[in-house]
């Protein structure tokens, strides 16, 4: 229900909420606390006054004062109450109405020692009675105006404190949620503007999660830019692509129609156009395969791929279709996750890019989740690497630069990484489980 509003009314509403509740809660028991702390207090009073009036015989006049104690003595076998102050007989009455049934009681139990309070008409009265000697009971008694004063002033202050504390904090947290607010809405307009395709900057100098926020946006505003960059530079190149053996399959046939044979026959004209379409259908398939990968990625099962048996027959075939290269094999048992039919393509893309390069030797190096593929050909160039494996990145040997794009998808997909790395004598292409 709350984030329907702003931030900053969300943190109004919840600090409203946590501050009755927390009031609501410790209201009570501080004042109980407070009442229990008094209340020993008054009855510490009352046992020092007590020991006084016993010992010394010393009663202090507090008439006028906040805390006005009375002393009374109890003779059980003359069975008379006698004060050392002078009270008026009403008052007596009243004071003696306040503890005679507890007196009685402790005096029929032959109890030692007593403390209570009651209520009387709007105050408490505080009463404590010990017996002195076998005869004797002294009875000390004081009125509350004193305790309801000092839990009054501590109960304000206290209250004051917490008023004072939660407006700091409110305060604070008010503070620091609008320095989140202003960085937010710099994020939703970069978001906005990445939406509409508009050219936008975003400056959050943060190294928390607000600031972490903003630097993977600007990164993936980055890789979006490039991204549109190499989608423009494949549709322009796959235009390029198609419509040349389209253009040729059309002049060829419509010459063929007309009975005009550029390459002097038929057949050798017939065979230009039949070229052309195995070329235009090996693209197309090379597409069409690309993005297939984009769309399996996500449904990666638990497959797993027997590379070392999976080679030995790239090779049988490599070995027929170029006898003039020595094909050289060092092969472990080593299984890769992935199916053997995306393996199959990708490890044959890598050995056909090998054959366009090499000069007399490829050799296939099989460890535990590490493949290396060398061919003595030409050295790479090492200013780009990364861009080796990108879309239509074609060497001058190359053919439709989708090749290598197709391994490097592949073997990311399974959690693989591939990198080529220039050699004294060579290139090694190296597939190996990512750390």
């Amino acid at each position: 229900m709350l984030t329907k509003y702003s931030l900053q009314k969300q943190l109004v509403i919840i600090f409203s909420i946590i501050a009755i509740g927390v009031l609501a809660i410790l209201l009570p028991i501080i004042d109980n606390n407070l009442t229990h702390v008094i209340d020993n207090e008054m009855y510490d009073v009352l046992t020092r006054s007590q020991n006084d009036f016993y010992s010394y015989d010393f009663s202090p006049d507090y008439a006028g004062s906040d805390k006005q104690i009375y002393h009374f003595t109890y003779n059980i076998n003359e069975d008379t109450l006698t004060t050392a102050q002078n009270i008026s007989a009403k008052k007596y009455q009243i004071l003696d109405y306040v503890f005679q049934n507890d007196l009685y009681k402790m005096v029929k139990k032959n109890k030692k020692k007593l403390q209570e309070k009651v209520k009387m008409q709007d105050q408490t009265v505080y009463y404590q009675i010990v017996k002195a000697d076998d005869s004797n009971y002294i009875i000390s008694l004081v009125y509350s105006d004193y305790s309801k004063t000092l839990i009054n002033n501590l109960k304000d202050q206290v209250i004051d404190i917490f008023y004072i504390a939660f407006l700091i904090i409110g305060l604070a947290l008010f503070i620091w949620v609008s320095s989140l607010i202003k960085p937010l809405k710099l994020i939703k307009n970069y978001i906005d503007d990445i939406k509409n395709d508009k050219e936008s900057e975003l400056h959050i100098q943060r190294e928390d999660e607000i600031g972490v926020l903003s630097s993977s946006l600007i990164e993936m505003k980055e890789e979006i830019d490039r991204q549109n960059e190499i989608k423009e530079e494949m549709i322009h190149n796959i235009s390029h692509d198609l419509k040349t053996p389209i253009a040729l399959i059309q002049t060829y046939a419509q010459s063929i129609k007309d009975d005009i044979y550029p390459y002097g026959d038929k057949d050798s004209s017939v065979d230009v156009i039949l070229e052309n379409t195995d070329r235009l259908e090996k693209k197309v398939k090379s597409l069409l395969y690309l993005n297939r990968l984009d769309y399996i990625s996500g449904q990666i099962g638990d497959e797993t791929c027997s590379m070392k048996e999976l080679i030995e027959h790239i090779v049988f075939q490599l070995t027929a279709m170029h006898p003039q290269i020595e094909i050289i094999t060092d092969l472990q048992g080593s299984s890769f996750k992935g199916k053997d039919d995306y393996w199959r393509i990708c490890i044959e893309n890598i050995i056909e890019n090998a054959a366009r390069y090499v000069h007399h030797e490829i050799k296939i190096i099989l460890k535990d989740q590490y493949l290396e593929i060398f061919n003595d050909g030409e050295p790479i160039d090492n200013s780009n690497p990364e861009s080796l494996f990108q879309p239509y990145e074609i060497g001058h040997k190359g053919q439709f630069g989708l090749g290598l794009s197709i391994v490097y998808k592949t073997v990311t997909m399974y959690g693989y990484k591939v990198e080529a790395v220039n050699r004294v004598d060579g290139v090694s292409f190296i597939i190996q489980k990512k750390d």
